[in-house]
């Protein structure tokens, strides 16, 4: 009795990751990568820290853009792991000081999860929204839904989009953007976001 069940279950799980694999995500890949060489960047008003914010910006679009091989993926996650060393110093001078640092660490974790396999990416974007967790609503509603774009990259990369995944992006906007003033951020996300529910769906 127990083996016709399970090859049920086995069957029921087969069609369930087939679901998203055989529809045609392009466009919507597309417009993740746009959304994140557009938003995925720490704008530091401190010019003492420009530098090192321009460092992480510049290295996070080389990503996005996919401005290498394959071949360089190794060196490249070298790089993100360095970022995340040098943005990991324990002494602060400020409150803004936290902010800075816990913002560019989670984007080390983001390049991370966007250049990793489908068995390690999870993890990083798990070390991403620990990062940002540890800072107050306001300041980190942005960045988490930026972590939700790129999870939802490497879902349809790997074939792994549920309909749970996507009702949890859907509500997390709602939860964060009244914490975020950039009405075309928000618009751009939830177009995203439902654009793929629909897809989805059919």
């Amino acid at each position: 009795m127990k083996t016709p069940a399970l090859i049920l279950s086995l069957l029921a799980l087969l069609s369930y990751n087939l679901h998203s694999q055989t529809k045609d995500y392009k466009s919507d890949k597309i417009a993740i990568t746009n959304f994140l060489i557009k938003y995925c960047s720490f704008e530091d008003c401190n010019p003492t820290h420009k530098e090192q914010a321009d460092e992480v910006n510049i290295f996070v679009r080389k990503i996005f853009e996919k401005q290498y091989s394959s071949d360089h993926i190794p060196d490249l996650i070298t790089q993100a792991l360095q970022l995340f060393y040098d943005n990991s110093i324990g002494v602060f001078e400020d409150l803004t000081d936290v902010t800075r640092m816990t913002i560019r660490r989670s984007i080390s974790y983001m390049a991370l999860a966007f250049l990793s396999d489908e068995y390690r990416y999870p993890a990083f974007l798990e070390d991403a929204r620990g990062e940002l967790n540890k800072l107050a609503p306001d300041l980190n509603g942005r960045m988490l839904l930026i972590v939700n774009i790129i999870e939802l990259y490497n879902d349809l990369k790997w074939g792994y989009l549920s309909k749970e995944t996507i009702s949890r992006f859907q509500n997390d906007l709602k939860d964060k953007e009244k914490y975020i003033s950039d009405k075309k951020f928000i618009e751009q996300y939830k177009n995203i976001v439902d654009d793929v529910d629909k897809k989805y769906e059919q």
